[in-house]
Protein backbone atom coordinates (compact mmCIF):
# COMPACT_ATOMS: atom_id res chain seq x y z
CA UNK A 1 0.00 0.00 0.00
CA UNK A 2 0.96 3.76 -1.27
CA UNK A 3 1.46 6.90 1.48
CA UNK A 4 -2.17 7.78 2.49
CA UNK A 5 -2.68 11.28 0.70
CA UNK A 6 -5.50 13.59 1.10
CA UNK A 7 -6.92 13.51 -2.14
CA UNK A 8 -9.63 15.68 -3.62
CA UNK A 9 -11.56 14.78 -6.81
CA UNK A 10 -13.76 17.01 -8.54
CA UNK A 11 -16.66 15.17 -10.30
CA UNK A 12 -19.38 12.53 -9.02
CA UNK A 13 -20.22 11.05 -11.82
CA UNK A 14 -19.53 7.25 -12.39
CA UNK A 15 -15.78 8.01 -12.96
CA UNK A 16 -15.25 9.87 -10.04
CA UNK A 17 -16.89 7.67 -7.89
CA UNK A 18 -15.28 4.37 -9.42
CA UNK A 19 -11.94 6.62 -8.38
CA UNK A 20 -12.83 7.53 -5.17
CA UNK A 21 -13.88 3.80 -4.25
CA UNK A 22 -10.57 2.97 -5.49
CA UNK A 23 -8.14 5.23 -3.73
CA UNK A 24 -10.26 4.77 -0.27
CA UNK A 25 -9.24 1.06 -1.31
CA UNK A 26 -6.04 2.12 -1.06
CA UNK A 27 -5.86 4.16 2.14
CA UNK A 28 -5.89 7.21 1.03
CA UNK A 29 -8.45 10.29 2.74
CA UNK A 30 -10.44 11.28 -0.08
CA UNK A 31 -13.18 14.08 -1.01
CA UNK A 32 -15.46 14.28 -3.67
CA UNK A 33 -16.62 17.43 -4.75
CA UNK A 34 -19.44 18.26 -7.51
CA UNK A 35 -22.39 21.20 -7.54
CA UNK A 36 -24.65 18.06 -8.19
CA UNK A 37 -25.28 15.06 -6.06
CA UNK A 38 -23.54 11.52 -6.94
CA UNK A 39 -24.57 10.64 -10.12
CA UNK A 40 -27.00 12.75 -11.23
CA UNK A 41 -25.19 14.41 -14.16
CA UNK A 42 -24.76 12.90 -17.23
CA UNK A 43 -24.31 9.58 -15.67
CA UNK A 44 -28.01 9.66 -14.50
CA UNK A 45 -29.16 9.85 -17.95
CA UNK A 46 -26.76 6.51 -19.87
CA UNK A 47 -28.16 3.95 -21.22
CA UNK A 48 -27.36 1.55 -18.82
CA UNK A 49 -25.06 -0.77 -21.04
CA UNK A 50 -21.63 -2.34 -19.77
CA UNK A 51 -20.47 -2.21 -23.38
CA UNK A 52 -17.36 -5.49 -23.46
CA UNK A 53 -17.70 -5.70 -27.01
CA UNK A 54 -17.14 -1.65 -27.81
CA UNK A 55 -13.58 -2.07 -28.78
CA UNK A 56 -13.77 -0.09 -32.09
CA UNK A 57 -13.37 3.69 -31.80
CA UNK A 58 -15.39 5.58 -33.99
CA UNK A 59 -12.57 7.93 -35.42
CA UNK A 60 -12.03 5.46 -38.73
CA UNK A 61 -11.67 6.20 -42.23
CA UNK A 62 -14.89 3.99 -42.67
CA UNK A 63 -17.08 6.61 -40.01
CA UNK A 64 -15.91 9.61 -41.92
CA UNK A 65 -17.22 8.94 -44.85
CA UNK A 66 -20.54 8.59 -43.88
CA UNK A 67 -20.32 11.72 -41.56
CA UNK A 68 -21.23 14.57 -44.70
CA UNK A 69 -24.52 12.29 -45.50
CA UNK A 70 -25.30 11.93 -41.84
CA UNK A 71 -25.26 16.00 -41.26
CA UNK A 72 -27.58 16.65 -44.19
CA UNK A 73 -30.25 14.34 -43.02
CA UNK A 74 -32.54 16.06 -40.23
CA UNK A 75 -33.61 12.43 -38.94
CA UNK A 76 -29.85 11.25 -39.01
CA UNK A 77 -28.67 10.59 -34.79
CA UNK A 78 -25.72 12.77 -35.68
CA UNK A 79 -26.07 16.73 -35.64
CA UNK A 80 -23.56 19.95 -35.09
CA UNK A 81 -25.34 23.20 -33.61
CA UNK A 82 -24.24 25.91 -36.50
CA UNK A 83 -23.02 28.11 -33.43
CA UNK A 84 -20.89 25.29 -32.59
CA UNK A 85 -19.20 24.88 -35.58
CA UNK A 86 -16.05 26.81 -34.11
CA UNK A 87 -15.73 24.85 -30.99
CA UNK A 88 -15.66 21.90 -33.38
CA UNK A 89 -13.13 23.23 -36.25
CA UNK A 90 -9.91 22.19 -34.62
CA UNK A 91 -11.92 18.89 -33.31
CA UNK A 92 -12.58 18.17 -36.67
CA UNK A 93 -8.87 18.33 -38.29
CA UNK A 94 -7.69 16.41 -35.10
CA UNK A 95 -10.46 13.63 -35.66
CA UNK A 96 -9.11 13.52 -39.48
CA UNK A 97 -5.82 13.13 -38.41
CA UNK A 98 -6.51 10.73 -35.61
CA UNK A 99 -8.17 8.39 -38.07
CA UNK A 100 -4.37 7.36 -39.12
CA UNK A 101 -3.91 6.10 -35.80
CA UNK A 102 -6.96 3.93 -35.76
CA UNK A 103 -5.01 0.14 -35.52
CA UNK A 104 -3.16 1.99 -32.39
CA UNK A 105 -6.33 3.47 -31.14
CA UNK A 106 -8.26 0.35 -31.55
CA UNK A 107 -5.31 -1.78 -29.26
CA UNK A 108 -5.57 0.23 -26.66
CA UNK A 109 -9.13 0.55 -26.38
CA UNK A 110 -8.97 -3.59 -26.74
CA UNK A 111 -6.17 -3.46 -23.73
CA UNK A 112 -8.62 -1.11 -21.80
CA UNK A 113 -11.78 -3.38 -21.63
CA UNK A 114 -9.51 -6.89 -21.28
CA UNK A 115 -9.45 -5.25 -17.59
CA UNK A 116 -12.76 -3.72 -17.38
CA UNK A 117 -14.85 -6.65 -16.30
CA UNK A 118 -12.80 -7.67 -13.19
CA UNK A 119 -12.38 -4.00 -12.14
CA UNK A 120 -16.04 -3.85 -12.34
CA UNK A 121 -16.46 -6.83 -10.66
CA UNK A 122 -14.59 -5.96 -7.22
CA UNK A 123 -16.06 -2.66 -6.85
CA UNK A 124 -19.35 -4.25 -7.39
CA UNK A 125 -18.54 -6.93 -4.76
CA UNK A 126 -16.81 -4.63 -2.43
CA UNK A 127 -20.30 -2.15 -2.46
CA UNK A 128 -23.46 -4.35 -2.92
CA UNK A 129 -23.67 -3.17 -6.86
CA UNK A 130 -23.86 -6.31 -8.19
CA UNK A 131 -27.78 -6.41 -7.19
CA UNK A 132 -28.12 -3.59 -10.04
CA UNK A 133 -26.37 -5.15 -12.76
CA UNK A 134 -27.88 -8.08 -14.80
CA UNK A 135 -25.54 -10.09 -17.24
CA UNK A 136 -28.34 -11.06 -20.28
CA UNK A 137 -26.03 -10.24 -22.94
CA UNK A 138 -27.31 -7.96 -25.57
CA UNK A 139 -28.34 -7.22 -29.41
CA UNK A 140 -27.05 -5.18 -31.87
CA UNK A 141 -29.78 -5.25 -34.67
CA UNK A 142 -30.34 -3.89 -38.54
CA UNK A 143 -33.29 -3.66 -40.98
CA UNK A 144 -32.29 -4.88 -43.90
CA UNK A 145 -30.48 -8.68 -44.75
CA UNK A 146 -27.92 -6.48 -47.10
CA UNK A 147 -26.59 -4.17 -44.35
CA UNK A 148 -26.03 -7.67 -41.90
CA UNK A 149 -24.30 -8.94 -44.80
CA UNK A 150 -22.28 -5.99 -45.01
CA UNK A 151 -21.61 -5.99 -41.15
CA UNK A 152 -20.67 -9.91 -41.01
CA UNK A 153 -17.70 -8.88 -43.73
CA UNK A 154 -16.61 -6.31 -41.95
CA UNK A 155 -17.58 -5.10 -38.20
CA UNK A 156 -18.31 -8.93 -37.14
CA UNK A 157 -15.22 -10.24 -38.03
CA UNK A 158 -13.10 -6.70 -36.58
CA UNK A 159 -14.64 -7.75 -33.29
CA UNK A 160 -13.89 -11.18 -33.25
CA UNK A 161 -10.25 -10.69 -34.25
CA UNK A 162 -10.12 -8.23 -31.43
CA UNK A 163 -11.53 -11.03 -29.04
CA UNK A 164 -14.65 -10.49 -28.48
CA UNK A 165 -17.09 -12.81 -27.81
CA UNK A 166 -20.78 -12.71 -30.84
CA UNK A 167 -22.77 -14.37 -32.87
CA UNK A 168 -25.00 -13.62 -35.86
CA UNK A 169 -28.76 -14.17 -35.19
CA UNK A 170 -31.53 -14.27 -37.77
CA UNK A 171 -35.05 -12.70 -37.23
CA UNK A 172 -36.72 -15.43 -35.64
CA UNK A 173 -34.31 -16.32 -33.14
CA UNK A 174 -34.32 -12.74 -32.54
CA UNK A 175 -38.23 -12.73 -31.92
CA UNK A 176 -38.00 -16.00 -29.55
CA UNK A 177 -35.03 -13.78 -27.79
CA UNK A 178 -36.94 -10.21 -27.51
CA UNK A 179 -41.21 -10.92 -28.02
CA UNK A 180 -41.86 -7.49 -27.32
CA UNK A 181 -39.71 -6.25 -30.27
CA UNK A 182 -41.76 -5.00 -32.96
CA UNK A 183 -40.30 -6.88 -36.39
CA UNK A 184 -38.35 -3.93 -37.84
CA UNK A 185 -34.99 -6.33 -37.62
CA UNK A 186 -33.56 -8.70 -40.59
CA UNK A 187 -31.31 -10.21 -37.79
CA UNK A 188 -28.25 -8.50 -36.06
CA UNK A 189 -25.39 -9.37 -33.63
CA UNK A 190 -25.77 -11.33 -30.11
CA UNK A 191 -22.83 -10.26 -27.53
CA UNK A 192 -23.53 -12.95 -24.73
CA UNK A 193 -21.23 -11.02 -22.27
CA UNK A 194 -22.77 -7.85 -22.39
CA UNK A 195 -24.21 -6.39 -18.59
CA UNK A 196 -26.14 -3.70 -17.82
CA UNK A 197 -27.78 -1.82 -15.10
CA UNK A 198 -31.46 -1.66 -14.01
CA UNK A 199 -30.46 1.77 -12.60
CA UNK A 200 -27.87 3.92 -13.74
CA UNK A 201 -28.48 5.99 -10.77
CA UNK A 202 -28.90 3.66 -8.15
CA UNK A 203 -26.06 2.44 -8.71
CA UNK A 204 -24.33 5.58 -8.78
CA UNK A 205 -26.38 6.01 -5.06
CA UNK A 206 -24.61 2.52 -3.91
CA UNK A 207 -21.11 3.63 -4.66
CA UNK A 208 -21.23 6.90 -2.90
CA UNK A 209 -23.63 5.74 0.16
CA UNK A 210 -20.66 2.72 0.74
CA UNK A 211 -18.34 5.88 -0.02
CA UNK A 212 -19.62 8.03 2.83
CA UNK A 213 -19.56 4.61 5.50
CA UNK A 214 -16.50 4.10 4.97
CA UNK A 215 -14.77 7.43 6.00
CA UNK A 216 -14.96 9.36 2.60
CA UNK A 217 -16.58 12.99 2.10
CA UNK A 218 -18.87 14.56 -0.11
CA UNK A 219 -18.85 18.42 -0.79
CA UNK A 220 -21.82 19.96 -2.73
CA UNK A 221 -20.32 22.84 -4.17
CA UNK A 222 -19.52 24.84 -7.05
CA UNK A 223 -15.98 24.72 -7.96
CA UNK A 224 -14.89 28.49 -8.76
CA UNK A 225 -10.45 27.47 -9.40
CA UNK A 226 -8.02 25.49 -8.89
CA UNK A 227 -4.22 26.35 -8.35
CA UNK A 228 -1.40 24.01 -7.39
CA UNK A 229 1.91 25.14 -5.50
CA UNK A 230 4.69 23.01 -3.69
CA UNK A 231 2.17 22.10 -1.04
CA UNK A 232 -0.14 20.91 -3.02
CA UNK A 233 -3.52 22.04 -4.48
CA UNK A 234 -5.94 24.92 -3.80
CA UNK A 235 -9.67 24.41 -4.73
CA UNK A 236 -11.84 27.94 -4.66
CA UNK A 237 -15.47 26.77 -3.88
CA UNK A 238 -18.41 29.11 -3.55
CA UNK A 239 -18.35 28.63 0.18
CA UNK A 240 -15.02 28.27 1.53
CA UNK A 241 -11.26 26.95 0.16
CA UNK A 242 -9.81 23.93 0.46
CA UNK A 243 -6.34 22.27 0.33
CA UNK A 244 -5.41 18.87 -0.95
CA UNK A 245 -1.92 16.92 -1.55
CA UNK A 246 -3.48 15.70 -4.59
CA UNK A 247 -6.21 16.56 -7.10
CA UNK A 248 -8.35 14.12 -10.04
CA UNK A 249 -10.10 16.08 -12.46
CA UNK A 250 -13.08 13.85 -13.45
CA UNK A 251 -15.40 16.25 -14.26
CA UNK A 252 -16.58 15.08 -17.97
CA UNK A 253 -17.32 18.41 -20.25
CA UNK A 254 -16.60 20.31 -17.59
CA UNK A 255 -13.39 18.90 -17.62
CA UNK A 256 -11.91 20.75 -20.15
CA UNK A 257 -12.20 24.74 -18.55
CA UNK A 258 -10.89 23.22 -15.36
CA UNK A 259 -7.64 22.11 -17.14
CA UNK A 260 -7.57 25.73 -18.72
CA UNK A 261 -6.73 26.96 -15.36
CA UNK A 262 -3.70 25.01 -15.37
CA UNK A 263 -2.62 26.58 -18.49
CA UNK A 264 -3.43 23.50 -20.54
CA UNK A 265 -5.89 23.12 -23.87
CA UNK A 266 -7.69 19.70 -24.90
CA UNK A 267 -8.84 19.03 -27.81
CA UNK A 268 -12.93 17.92 -25.60
CA UNK A 269 -16.37 18.71 -26.73
CA UNK A 270 -19.48 18.21 -26.00
CA UNK A 271 -21.65 15.93 -27.62
CA UNK A 272 -24.92 15.43 -26.50
CA UNK A 273 -27.19 12.45 -26.05
CA UNK A 274 -30.80 12.17 -25.03
CA UNK A 275 -33.08 9.34 -23.65
CA UNK A 276 -36.87 8.46 -23.47
CA UNK A 277 -38.49 6.48 -20.71
CA UNK A 278 -41.31 4.65 -21.75
CA UNK A 279 -43.75 2.32 -20.05
CA UNK A 280 -43.76 -1.07 -21.13
CA UNK A 281 -46.35 -2.34 -22.59
CA UNK A 282 -48.21 -5.01 -19.98
CA UNK A 283 -49.61 -7.54 -22.91
CA UNK A 284 -46.19 -8.57 -24.00
CA UNK A 285 -43.29 -10.04 -22.42
CA UNK A 286 -40.99 -7.17 -21.07
CA UNK A 287 -37.45 -6.57 -22.74
CA UNK A 288 -35.25 -8.22 -20.91
CA UNK A 289 -31.56 -7.18 -22.41
CA UNK A 290 -30.27 -3.92 -24.30
CA UNK A 291 -31.22 -3.91 -28.03
CA UNK A 292 -29.91 -1.56 -30.18
CA UNK A 293 -31.01 -0.52 -33.44
CA UNK A 294 -27.57 0.03 -35.47
CA UNK A 295 -29.16 1.74 -38.59
CA UNK A 296 -30.61 4.33 -35.69
CA UNK A 297 -27.47 4.22 -33.65
CA UNK A 298 -29.75 3.50 -30.91
CA UNK A 299 -30.35 1.47 -27.53
CA UNK A 300 -33.02 0.07 -25.94
CA UNK A 301 -32.70 -1.18 -22.10
CA UNK A 302 -34.82 -2.11 -19.31
CA UNK A 303 -34.28 0.52 -16.57
CA UNK A 304 -36.54 0.72 -13.75
CA UNK A 305 -39.26 -1.41 -14.47
CA UNK A 306 -39.77 0.63 -17.77
CA UNK A 307 -37.37 0.90 -20.76
CA UNK A 308 -35.14 3.76 -21.86
CA UNK A 309 -34.65 4.85 -25.43
CA UNK A 310 -31.20 6.23 -25.15
CA UNK A 311 -28.81 8.06 -28.02
CA UNK A 312 -27.83 10.79 -30.45
CA UNK A 313 -24.84 12.51 -31.49
CA UNK A 314 -25.45 16.20 -31.13
CA UNK A 315 -22.61 18.47 -31.06
CA UNK A 316 -23.62 21.40 -29.30
CA UNK A 317 -22.55 23.90 -26.13
CA UNK A 318 -23.59 21.57 -22.87
CA UNK A 319 -25.62 25.04 -22.09
CA UNK A 320 -28.07 25.25 -25.31
CA UNK A 321 -31.80 24.17 -25.15
CA UNK A 322 -33.03 21.04 -26.24
CA UNK A 323 -34.17 20.36 -29.73
CA UNK A 324 -37.52 19.01 -29.70
CA UNK A 325 -36.93 17.47 -33.23
CA UNK A 326 -34.39 15.11 -32.11
CA UNK A 327 -36.75 14.06 -29.27
CA UNK A 328 -39.45 13.51 -31.91
CA UNK A 329 -37.07 11.79 -33.98
CA UNK A 330 -36.65 9.35 -31.13
CA UNK A 331 -39.91 8.76 -30.38
CA UNK A 332 -40.89 7.43 -33.97
CA UNK A 333 -37.97 5.28 -33.45
CA UNK A 334 -39.24 3.71 -30.25
CA UNK A 335 -42.89 3.29 -31.60
CA UNK A 336 -40.96 1.30 -34.62
CA UNK A 337 -38.89 -0.97 -32.23
CA UNK A 338 -41.91 -1.41 -29.94
CA UNK A 339 -45.04 -1.52 -32.56
CA UNK A 340 -47.79 0.94 -31.83
CA UNK A 341 -47.37 4.68 -30.41
CA UNK A 342 -44.87 4.79 -27.15
CA UNK A 343 -45.82 6.00 -24.08
CA UNK A 344 -43.41 8.48 -23.14
CA UNK A 345 -43.23 9.29 -19.25
CA UNK A 346 -40.09 11.41 -19.67
CA UNK A 347 -37.24 12.85 -21.46
CA UNK A 348 -33.68 14.09 -20.82
CA UNK A 349 -30.49 15.69 -22.34
CA UNK A 350 -26.74 15.18 -20.93
CA UNK A 351 -23.58 16.18 -22.66
CA UNK A 352 -20.65 13.37 -22.83
CA UNK A 353 -16.97 14.51 -22.72
CA UNK A 354 -15.79 13.67 -26.43
CA UNK A 355 -12.46 13.73 -27.67
CA UNK A 356 -11.21 13.73 -31.50
CA UNK A 357 -9.46 9.85 -31.04
CA UNK A 358 -12.31 8.18 -29.58
CA UNK A 359 -10.22 7.68 -26.35
CA UNK A 360 -10.29 8.88 -22.75
CA UNK A 361 -7.62 10.86 -21.02
CA UNK A 362 -6.41 9.06 -18.19
CA UNK A 363 -2.66 10.58 -16.78
CA UNK A 364 -0.62 12.77 -15.78
CA UNK A 365 0.32 16.25 -16.81
CA UNK A 366 3.96 16.46 -16.80
CA UNK A 367 3.86 19.96 -15.70
CA UNK A 368 1.66 19.06 -12.86
CA UNK A 369 2.36 16.07 -10.51
CA UNK A 370 0.01 16.67 -8.18
CA UNK A 371 -2.52 15.83 -10.77
CA UNK A 372 -4.40 13.30 -12.39
CA UNK A 373 -7.01 13.76 -15.24
CA UNK A 374 -9.59 11.08 -15.47
CA UNK A 375 -12.59 12.17 -18.40
CA UNK A 376 -13.15 12.25 -21.72
CA UNK A 377 -14.93 8.71 -22.22
CA UNK A 378 -17.78 9.71 -24.33
CA UNK A 379 -20.38 6.66 -25.10
CA UNK A 380 -18.47 4.23 -23.02
CA UNK A 381 -17.97 6.50 -19.12
CA UNK A 382 -19.93 3.46 -17.38
CA UNK A 383 -18.06 1.01 -19.34
CA UNK A 384 -14.36 2.00 -18.45
CA UNK A 385 -15.33 3.59 -15.37
CA UNK A 386 -14.29 1.05 -12.94
CA UNK A 387 -10.87 0.29 -14.71
CA UNK A 388 -10.33 4.13 -14.78
CA UNK A 389 -10.52 4.26 -11.31
CA UNK A 390 -8.40 1.38 -10.61
CA UNK A 391 -5.66 3.44 -13.21
CA UNK A 392 -6.09 6.53 -11.38
CA UNK A 393 -5.21 4.39 -8.16
CA UNK A 394 -2.08 3.07 -9.74
CA UNK A 395 -0.78 6.43 -11.20
CA UNK A 396 -1.08 8.37 -7.25
CA UNK A 397 0.51 5.42 -5.99
CA UNK A 398 3.38 5.20 -8.50
CA UNK A 399 2.30 1.39 -9.81
CA UNK A 400 2.72 -0.16 -13.01
CA UNK A 401 -0.56 0.08 -14.47
CA UNK A 402 -2.56 -2.53 -15.31
CA UNK A 403 -2.47 -1.51 -19.15
CA UNK A 404 0.29 0.94 -21.30
CA UNK A 405 -1.06 4.71 -20.54
CA UNK A 406 0.09 5.97 -23.31
CA UNK A 407 -2.37 5.87 -25.86
CA UNK A 408 -4.59 7.55 -23.02
CA UNK A 409 -1.98 10.47 -22.04
CA UNK A 410 -3.26 14.03 -22.31
CA UNK A 411 -0.07 14.87 -24.03
CA UNK A 412 -0.45 12.31 -27.12
CA UNK A 413 -2.60 15.78 -28.31
CA UNK A 414 0.74 17.07 -28.51
CA UNK A 415 1.34 16.17 -32.21
CA UNK A 416 -2.45 17.02 -32.94
CA UNK A 417 -2.59 20.88 -31.81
Amino acid sequence: MSESKNIVIIGAGIIGLSSALWLQKAGHKVTIIDRQKPGEGTSFGNAGVLASFACLPFTRFSMLGKIPKMLLDQNSPLSISSRYIPEMCPYAWQYFRSCFRYPTAREALTQLQSKAFESDQVLLNMTGGQSFVRSQGSLALLADPESIEKIRKGEVLERQGQGVNLSLCNAKQVQEMEPSLAPFYAGGIYYPDTRFTVSPIQLSRCYAEYFIAHGGTIVEDEVQSINTNNQGVEVQLATDVQHFEHLVIAAGTASKTLVKQLKINLPLVSERGYHLMINSSSNKKPLSRPVAWLDKSIFMTPIQKQIRLAGTAEFADINAPAVQRRIENLKKVASAMLEGEAEVTSDWLGSRPSTPDSLPIIGHLPTQPKVTLAFGHGHLGLTLSAVTGRLVSEIIAGETPCVDLAAFSPMRFNSLI
